[in-house]
Parts: C-alpha cells; sequence; structure tokens
C-alpha cells in the first residue's frame, strides 16, 4: 500500500500522529488483521512526543538510530538490530540527532489481550507487556527483519505479513511481558479434513483467479485461529501457508505458459500476479527464465 495512500489512516494512530506531526516521513505502511499496522519511517533531526498511546508499538531499527535518545532513558542507545518496545499508555520523549530508518508495528490493547487468552490461555488481564527502550533478541529481530525485506505490493504480501506479525506477537507474549507464558507445545498437525478443506479453499482461488487467501480466511476453514492454524499447516506440510500459497500460484503459471495460449502478462493477471515483473520474479527465484522465454521453451519442447 503507497504511504500517501495511507497517511490518513496512520494518523489516526496516536504514535503515527505523533511522527506526523514531527519531521518524520512515512515511507510505507500495511494494514493487518484487527486494527493492527505496520509503517516504515524515515526520520532525522526531530523530537518526538509519546502521549497516553492507545495501542502498543513494537520499533525496529533498520538503519542509524546512535544518536536517537529517549528522555525517560537517557543511558540507553539506539543501533539498527535495536528494538524498543512501548506498552499502551507509556508516554515517551525522543530526540533525534541524526538520519534514520525504523519500522513501527502498531498493536490494539484488546488484539493481544485476546492472543494470550486464545493462544496461552493466559488470563487477558496479565498480557502487560513489559516498557523496554532498546534491547536485543535474536528470534523477534528475525521476525521483524523478514518482515522489514518483504515486498509489501505483491499479491501474497498481505498472508506473509500476517503470518509475520502473529509470530511476532507470540514472542511478545512468550519474552516481553511483564507475566511471561511459554509457548505451547505442538501436537500433530492439521486433521485430515481440516486440510482437505485449506487445500480445496486454496486451489478454487488460484484457479478461479480470485478469492479470499488471507489468514484468517484459511483459518476458518480450519476452523481454527490464525495463529494456531499457522502452526499446524507448518507442521503437515513443512512450509507455511505463504510459502504454499506462493507454490501453487507458481505452479498455476507455468501450467499456463506452457499451454501457451495466453500472453504472459494475461497469465500473470489471471494467477494473481499483480504484474508481469512479480511473475517473473517469481520464476527467477525457482531458478527458471522469465515468463515470455519460459512459454517460448516449453512450446518448442511440444
Amino acid at each position: 500500500m503507497d504511504a500517501s495512500t495511507i497517511a490518513s489512516p496512520v494518523a489516526r494512530l496516536s504514535v503515527g500522529s505523533a511522527l506526523l506531526r514531527s519531521r518524520a516521513t512515512l515511507q510505507r505502511a500495511q494494514a493487518l488483521a484487527g486494527g493492527a499496522w505496520l509503517a516504515h519511517w524515515h526520520n532525522a533531526d526531530t523530537a518526538a512526543e509519546y502521549v497516553q498511546p492507545e495501542h502498543h508499538t513494537l520499533s525496529f531499527y533498520l538503519a542509524g538510530g546512535h544518536a536517537v535518545r529517549c528522555v525517560e532513558a537517557p543511558a540507553a542507545r539506539g543501533e539498527p538490530g535495536a528494538m524498543c518496545c512501548l506498552p499502551a499508555g507509556y508516554d515517551s520523549r525522543w530526540v533525534i540527532r541524526d538520519e534514520l530508518q525504523l519500522m513501527h508495528l502498531y498493536l490494539p490493547r484488546l488484539q493481544l489481550a485476546q492472543a494470550a487468552e486464545r493462544w496461552f490461555d493466559l488470563d487477558p488481564r496479565l498480557a502487560t507487556l513489559a516498557d523496554r527502550i532498546y534491547f536485543r533478541d535474536a528470534a523477534l529481530e528475525a521476525l521483524l527483519a523478514r518482515i522489514a525485506a518483504a515486498d509489501w505490493q505483491v499479491t501474497d504480501a498481505p498472508l506473509q505479513l500476517e503470518q509475520l506479525a502473529l509470530d511476532v506477537q507470540a514472542r511478545l507474549l512468550e519474552a516481553h511481558t511483564v507475566h511471561r507464558c511459554p509457548l505451547p507445545a505442538l501436537r500433530g498437525g492439521l486433521a485430515p479434513a481440516a486440510r482437505r478443506r485449506v487445500l480445496a479453499q486454496i486451489e478454487a482461488a488460484l484457479r478461479g483467479g480470485h478469492g479470499d487467501l488471507s489468514l484468517g480466511a484459511l483459518a476458518a476453514a480450519a476452523n481454527l485461529s490464525d495463529y494456531h492454524f499457522a502452526r499446524m499447516f507448518k507442521t503437515s506440510f513443512d512450509c507455511s501457508p505463504h510459502a504454499w500459497v506462493m507454490q501453487r500460484r507458481l505452479t498455476h503459471a507455468r501450467e499456463q505458459l506452457a499451454q501457451g495460449r495466453l500472453a504472459p502478462a494475461e497469465v500473470a493477471a489471471r494467477c494473481g500476479y499483480a504484474h508481469l515483473s512479480h511473475l517473473n520474479a517469481a520464476l527467477r527465484r525457482a531458478g527458471l527464465a522469465s515468463a515470455a522465454r519460459y512459454r517460448r521453451v516449453a512450446l518448442a519442447g511440444r
């Protein structure tokens, strides 16, 4: 989603509004399920104040940040890879002395409380994040780095980002709440009937060129919460729902290219790719030629 299109929704969030009032520039943003948001910011030589935000904020420094200071924790030092966990209602003041890129995940208070109850069987009133100014967590950093590196514009980006954001929330609940809760152990994967329903829904959506492939819709087909579905799916198929959908989308595209009845751009559109360039990128990641060359070689081999 283009930053100019979503500046208004982000401005309705406490921290987003505070940054937009400073010299910060919104580079890109993406809405997630339940009112959560991802936002990628550029900032330099300014100040910001977050007053009683109604949402949790997880901040992840992508570049710079060495000269950023939190007034409430003056000894703490930022750097690329460092994170800040700012619970809802936590006041903080920031002085930015250099240029930096950072990513924010904004989580509604209710969403995290419901996740604690549904995923960990924890009293939602105990799902209180600890305020932490500049900390490191390798597991959390890896998840946030994947979110930052993803192309938020491609067709399957919402599915990928939803999955990663759920994993981030689980890690926050497991390791960064006032009352930490261990991650429950997995017991098996999806039941056979649930597997059939989910795979049938994926194939119908891909073959029809439309249909709901959101994490919520796939989880509903399995009668599971989004988080438990994503974990059970990976146990069953040894890959994430996002990876499976990408593989199947590419398979359908290759079949149509090999048939030779449609131009590459039309194949890309029918298979749900936003542009032909996105199909070409998917083919290259699979070690294959461009769509046009793949089609020519397939037809020549008949």
